[in-house]
């Protein structure tokens, strides 16, 4: 019986072809036809599944692509591993009740739509894939997979990968002098699971949180969905002003780079913060998104690490400086409150993906993340200045930009000419219409008045692609 599925499975595995020009990831590929071929019987129950090396050969894709499929297989039960002999299709499947169409029967497949798959000019904060470590990252995830560690081995860390939150404690005192130990660093899924950790370990609920006017939707969005109190202040020139600001529970604040307007909180302003922290007894977000990416001078100190309270939690993102496609964040809290996150996370669980982080632990502990960091600060330097020649040459007396000291955009701001003819909402969607991404800086603000402009972002392009995108623009702002 073993020798007739043996042959029937090599059989019905030599017909598989995996397309490179498909939207859809080779492993998600070859998944889903290895799953079709074992629910439609041309693999039988306990046929053995060829070697991941030699499957990888056949099929000339890397051998992390045969074993990532091979994993989800096992994961949705469709296959098992026997010691010593490897890997074999499942001999009772997980649901009986499952049909696909047999083998022969035409069937019609209706494939949705796929989404852009690279960034569109001038799109803020986007990542060029040419330039991610796709080798190193795919070695590195392979061995975590083929060798995991204990604690990977044994369970998920419902605060994060220990040996991730030590890389990022680590990073934070080289990067930017911060002092914290890993057991105040909590591993999150990003922007919305970080907000909503805050919201549950602090008890916002019924409380005013103060965000600055503009500034990132994503937070007046999950605050209010949550029934928090959002009170936007007007950022000027120098950011948000304490003097303006009321009694709140909680205050967001970027104040190493604005987001969206680019503009830096001198010191004395984030004195003047922590003390309107000490006078309502209020805690600080301090989000820190892109402070890798600084091009020129000396950043200013990070708030937590001026602070002499325990009242600012630290926010940051892999989303800027490595992968968005990772989803994974983190928050760096004051030790008093670490175990009410503790607490909320054991309750709830982490919404964390644990599959990448052992990798990335790895890759942060060797160097090579700050390596790619240095990397991409010099990239997106070269990138900003590319911008603001190819504005100069094309879109002079239309747009104004000026070199800011960091960041993946820039904020450029319409002409009194242009101003008189369509405002920054109408450019935005003009552009759009041509296949160009122009946010709005209006479209940022809950209720500040006078904030004209557009956000322009150059990180995902190179220097050919962005002079052509500005005279694709000029060209429509002319007419």
């Amino acid at each position: 019986m073993d020798k007739f599925n043996i042959s029937t499975t090599d059989a019905a595995i030599a017909a598989i072809a995996l397309d490179r020009a498909s939207a859809a990831p080779l492993h998600v590929q070859l998944t889903g036809q290895l799953r079709d071929m074992i629910l439609s019987g041309r693999i039988a129950p306990g046929g053995r599944l060829p070697g991941s090396r030699a499957f990888a050969g056949d099929l000339g894709v890397s051998r992390i692509t045969v074993t990532t499929s091979m994993d989800q297989l096992v994961a949705e039960g469709f296959a098992e591993g026997r010691h010593g002999k490897g890997l074999f299709v499942a001999p009772h499947l997980p649901d009986t009740s499952l049909k696909i169409a047999g083998f022969g029967e035409p069937f019609e497949i209706h494939p949705i739509e796929a989404e852009q798959s690279s960034p569109v000019p001038f799109q803020p904060a986007a990542h060029d894939a040419r330039l991610f470590p796709h080798d190193e990252w795919a070695k590195l995830l392979e061995q975590t997979w083929r060798n995991p560690d204990h604690g990977a081995a044994t369970g998920i860390d419902t605060c994060g990968h220990p040996g991730l939150r030590e890389a990022i404690a680590h990073h934070l005192h080289e990067w930017r002098g911060l002092r914290c130990q890993p057991s105040q660093v909590f591993v999150t899924a990003g922007g919305g699971d970080t907000t909503q950790l805050i919201i549950r370990a602090i008890g916002l609920v019924g409380h005013d949180v103060v965000l600055e006017d503009p500034g990132y939707p994503l937070f007046a969005s999950e605050l209010t969905q949550q029934g928090v109190g959002v009170v936007p202040v007007a950022v000027d020139e120098d950011g948000l002003d304490p003097a303006a600001m009321p009694a709140a529970r909680l205050a967001i604040i970027t104040p190493s780079r604005h987001y969206p307007t680019g503009v830096t909180m001198p010191l004395a302003r984030r004195l003047d913060l922590l003390a309107w922290s000490d006078r309502h007894q209020a805690l600080i977000l301090e989000d820190d998104f892109d402070s890798e990416y600084r091009y020129r001078g000396t950043p200013l100190p990070t708030l937590i690490g001026l602070a002499d309270n325990d009242r600012v939690l630290y926010m940051g993102s892999f989303s800027k400086v490595f992968t968005p496609q990772l989803r994974l964040g983190y928050l760096v809290v004051p030790e008093p409150l670490a175990s009410a996150f503790e607490n909320v996370l054991n309750e709830r669980g982490p919404l964390a993906s644990a599959i990448a982080q052992p990798a990335l632990a790895r890759f942060m502990a060797s160097g090579r993340f700050a390596t790619h960091i240095r990397r991409m600060r010099r990239v997106y330097s070269v990138r900003q200045q590319a911008l603001i020649e190819s504005v100069s040459r094309h879109l002079d007396g239309l747009l104004v930009v000026q070199a800011e000291a960091g960041g993946m955009h820039l904020t450029a701001r319409l002409s009194v000419p242009l101003a008189k003819r369509m405002n920054d909402v109408q450019v935005s969607r003009k552009a759009r219409e041509a296949g160009l991404v122009l946010p709005a800086l209006s479209g940022y603000c809950a209720g500040s008045a006078g904030h004209q402009g557009l956000l322009m972002g150059y990180s995902g392009f190179d220097e050919t692609e962005l002079d052509a995108a500005c005279a694709q623009l000029s060209g429509l702002l002319h007419t």
